[in-house]
């Protein structure tokens, strides 16, 4: 059962993880798409150069929560 729950946490931060924050953000802020713009990377750092401080510290945020949910989830 054990094998079970640990293949669940490890799909489940692998899907989480799969997420592009950047993406969704400027999609439902601005309707562009953020790889069409800037260095073509879907970061905080070109959401930064694209779209502010603002964007990019709440891209930011959102990316470090799903590493800290996944890493919580495993424990």
């Amino acid at each position: 059962m054990l094998y079970v729950i640990a293949a669940f946490v490890a799909l489940f931060a692998y899907l989480l993880g799969s997420i592009s924050t950047s993406i969704i953000l400027s999609k439902s802020i601005y309707g562009t798409d953020i790889r069409d713009s800037g260095s073509g990377n879907a970061g905080a750092t070109n959401m930064l150069r694209t779209h502010g401080k603002g964007l990019a510290i709440l891209t930011l945020i959102c990316d470090a929560l799903k590493g800290a949910i996944a890493v919580i989830l495993a424990a």
